[in-house]
């Protein structure tokens, strides 16, 4: 006779996503392209009005598609979680930290040759106005486009995140020598996240205060999203934890037995930021709509991912690690660097204009033409670059 007992032994024990492959945080990261990608494509073909693009003019989907800008910070604590866990573990088990030198090499080569591929594509096919004039390339081959005045060339504009998840990469070593004491507390952990997150609000008054003016170079800047990389490294640090308990806690039991019940609380959470309290991407947000909006970002990001920090066959984890969820999150950052092209290419193919497109044409071409040129660009490009890993040893 099975106890009952046996399913919480079975679906409270942690995985350890930087040491072993967790194919369902991949298939929420092709989620998170995918509505990226939905987003964009909204925009341009109307269904989205986009004050800062000044595109776009409202559509039928456009409430649901607005808020798909969600996907953003699902990447940014995953990006948090997956990171911080190998210094998480070495606070833990009193080890030496992973050596700086060794993690910022990975990163570089993870994220900048592919990014130089697409970067030149763009500014040759669509940035006209660049050639012959070397510093506004410079500012984008070194992702620090988001610091200047000259703008982001098209083709790549959703890259702005890129380069603030850049600036997250460049700060977590020196972010993990202040949490390596505090992570052995658990509360000392929140208290941490807590007080990145209050940055995180305050840069958020800031940069929606009317004297502020709507879209200040401020806001694409890391204070402005470190709340998201903060509850990425909170939930990295607990599944530190959880691995290491003799008995699961209530929460984690709960978690583990009723994953769905968490997608429940970040689904009501989307249906709140899709409603006029968080404003309308028509216009730049008042403060309270800034201030509410990124709240219930963080709600949905985290829910979304605390059901897959544990083995399970079952749920919102079985669903993402099937075989085409986690195949298109190993090509995810493929998906999110060359969409946009594809959409710039096809207008002007097709002879249309930025947010006059027809949604239910260009939606399925971007899909089918990315996923295509972000599988070639894994083979051809980021899985070859990985081999030059070990060039950086400790």
């Amino acid at each position: 006779m099975v106890t009952s007992e046996a399913p919480v032994a079975r679906v409270v024990v942690p995985i350890d996503p930087s040491r072993r492959y967790a194919p369902a945080l991949d298939g929420l990261r092709a989620v998170a392209a995918l509505l990226v990608i939905a987003l964009h494509v909204g925009i341009y073909t109307g269904q989205v009005a986009s004050s800062w693009l000044g595109i776009g003019t409202g559509g039928p989907l456009g409430p649901v598609l607005s808020r798909f800008t969600v996907g953003v910070p699902i990447f940014f604590v995953l990006s948090g979680l997956l990171l911080y866990r190998p210094w998480a573990d070495a606070a833990l088990d009193n080890r030496p930290p992973p050596s700086a030198r060794v993690y910022l090499w990975h990163r570089a080569l993870r994220i900048l040759p592919a990014y130089w591929l697409v970067a030149i594509v763009a500014l040759i096919a669509f940035a006209s106005s660049t050639h012959g004039s070397l510093w506004p390339v410079v500012q984008t081959l070194t992702l620090t486009h988001i610091y200047s005045d000259t703008g982001i060339p098209l083709g790549i504009t959703q890259t702005w995140s890129l380069a603030t998840e850049v600036a997250f990469y460049a700060v977590l070593p020196l972010l993990a020598v202040v949490l390596h004491r505090l992570v052995v507390q658990p509360a000392r952990i929140l208290l941490a996240f807590a007080v990145l997150e209050i940055i995180n609000l305050g840069t958020v008054v800031l940069t929606h205060v009317p004297s502020a003016g709507p879209y200040p170079k401020l806001a694409l800047w890391l204070p402005e999203y470190l709340g998201y990389f903060a509850a990425g490294i909170a939930l990295a640090a607990w599944s530190a934890h959880l691995a290491r308990a003799a008995e699961p806690p209530g929460l984690a039991v709960l978690i583990g037995r009723r994953p769905w019940l968490s997608w429940g609380v970040a689904l009501v959470a989307y249906v709140a930021v899709s409603t006029p309290l968080t404003g309308t991407t028509a216009r730049y947000p008042t403060v309270v709509e800034a201030l509410l909006e990124h709240v219930l970002y963080l709600v949905i990001a985290v829910t979304l991912v605390l059901p897959l920090l544990f083995r399970a066959d079952h749920g919102p984890a079985k669903l993402l690690a099937g075989r085409i969820p986690s195949a298109l999150g190993r090509i995810s950052y493929g998906l999110f660097l060359w969409h946009m092209v594809v959409v710039e290419a096809w207008l002007r193919i097709t002879g249309q204009t930025a947010g006059h497109a027809q949604f239910w044409i260009l939606f399925p071409v971007t899909v089918v033409f990315t996923v295509a040129i972000a599988a070639t660009s894994f083979v051809l490009v980021e899985r070859p670059v990985r081999r030059l890993r070990g060039l950086v040893r400790a």
